[in-house]
């Protein structure tokens, strides 16, 4: 098994009173870099500048205050503090300005013991497995490979394979044999299954692919798994995501 590298979380922290993070979620990120977004919302009324003089020490005394409980558990943490009425742009920029691997939808979570990793297939494997192994550095958690097969499975079904192709990468690097199960499930539908297996485990791990993650966290499909379980998800960012992000900040700046 390769040694990890060290992965990074970005988490959203909306200024001046921030939803409380559970003890047991801090924990679980403390292998990561984490990176605290503190984003104090402006009305479109309000110039960015002025609500900055107003409201800075406020909200960066709340943004720190986050960030002393992370660094308590040895966390490396960075903080960023941006007054905006837009979010999305935010988001994007500031996740790639870090180089974010992930982003975390929070939940609540009294341990974690089992991650839940859905995959589609093999796309960003080589950021999810090591991800997922940063996760498990430090605890006895186990991951739960699952795919699911839509409609009936044909002989020439390679769910399986796909499965075992995975579990050989994330042995390589990220986690021994013995802390991964998988799981296919055909003639099922996706969405539901997962819902279905997430009460199972402490949180999930999901792939970024199209539509990105800005897009998932702003809404589309994928959105029902966010809002309709409580339990953290982190969004492994796909690089070619971010690349392509970048270069549209680039742009959107030299113009």
């Amino acid at each position: 098994m390769n040694d990890l590298t060290f992965s990074s979380v970005l988490i959203d922290v909306e200024l001046p009173a921030p939803t409380k993070l559970s003890p047991a979620l801090i924990g679980a990120l403390s292998p990561l870099r984490v990176v605290l977004l503190g984003w104090f919302p402006v009305p479109e009324q309000t110039s960015p500048e002025h609500a900055r003089d107003m409201f800075a020490g406020e909200a960066q005394d709340a943004l720190d205050a986050v960030a002393r409980r992370f660094a308590e558990m040895g966390t490396e943490v960075a903080t960023r503090l941006v007054f905006t009425g837009d979010k999305r742009d935010t988001f994007t920029r500031i996740s790639t300005e870090e180089n974010c691997d992930g982003v975390l939808i929070p939940g609540t979570m009294d341990e974690m013991r089992r991650i839940l990793v859905p995959l589609r297939g093999l796309e960003n494997l080589s950021q999810i497995a090591p991800f997922v192994g940063a996760l498990c550095k430090n605890n006895t958690a186990t991951a739960t490979l699952l795919h699911v097969v839509e409609g009936e499975r044909t002989e020439g079904d390679s769910g399986i394979e796909m499965l075992e192709q995975a579990q050989e990468q994330m042995q390589e690097d990220a986690l021994d044999a013995d802390r991964i199960g998988l799981e296919l499930i055909p003639n099922a539908s996706p969405t539901n299954t997962i819902l279905d297996r997430a009460g199972d485990h402490d949180l999930m791990v999901l792939g970024e692919t199209r539509p990105s993650v800005q897009d998932i966290l702003f809404g589309t499909v994928p959105e029902r798994i966010a809002t309709s379980t409580d339990m953290p998800i982190v969004i492994v960012r796909d690089e070619d995501e971010a690349i392509e992000a970048a270069e549209q900040t680039m742009e959107a700046g030299s113009n």
